[in-house]
């Protein structure tokens, strides 16, 4: 993998993991479809759409996994996991 797109990455999964813990903390659901808007308007737009977006999100709930395997409560892989949600506001982790 090219370093730049690594650097994409790193940066789309910082952005998911930090916007789902606010919209978490708020009780708050966001669509996959508006997630893809909201990283195409922040220059984040290298998971577009259905299941690039799924992908993306189930990626940067990975790398948070990782990053917090060491707390007691890994808060942030639980909000991406309980935020976003699927075309029809379920939890799409939920069906698989």
């Amino acid at each position: 993998m090219d370093m730049q797109k690594e650097e994409m990455e790193n940066k789309t999964y910082e952005f998911i993991g930090r916007l789902a813990l606010v919209l978490f903390s708020q009780n708050i659901k966001m669509s996959y479809d508006t997630l893809a808007a909201l990283l195409k308007d922040n220059g984040l737009d290298n998971y577009a759409g259905g299941r690039g977006m799924a992908a993306g999100v189930s990626a940067a709930y990975r790398r948070w996994e990782e990053k917090e395997k060491d707390c007691r409560i890994p808060a942030t892989c639980g909000a991406i996991a309980n935020t976003f949600v699927d075309k029809n506001g379920g939890l799409a982790w939920l069906g698989y």
